[in-house]
């Protein structure tokens, strides 16, 4: 089964098990059940993933784009703001070790006389 759901396409796959009673008594209590001899049910039997799609277009490979996903973020931006907050961390140590550097050195004790 394909879904829709979260922005994301979910692929699941199942398969139809049919239960067929193993004797007369488990077939007669089926049959009052549910009509017949044996019992149906739905079971995943995998592979199941999730597709996050980036952009449709209308060619194979290229043209013009009929969908385009607006909350999708690249990888590669993720991993250039995290540089450049480490960047922005280093140089904001570096600063403030400059300022209490110059703060140590006006902040001189006058000599004493005695």
């Amino acid at each position: 089964g394909f879904y829709y759901a979260d922005g994301k396409i979910w692929v699941r796959n199942y398969q139809i098990v049919e239960d067929h009673a193993t004797n007369a008594k488990e077939a007669h209590t089926e049959k009052k059940l549910h009509g017949n001899t044996f019992s149906t049910s739905l079971v995943e039997i995998g592979p199941r993933f999730v597709l996050n799609p980036i952009r449709i277009f209308r060619g194979s490979f290229g043209g013009q784009t009929i969908f385009a996903n607006e909350q999708y973020v690249s990888p590669n931006s993720i991993r250039s703001t995290t540089l450049k907050d480490k960047g922005r961390i280093y140089e904001e140590r570096k600063t403030a070790q400059k300022k209490r550097k110059l703060r140590q050195e006006e902040l001189v004790l006058p000599e004493d006389p005695l």
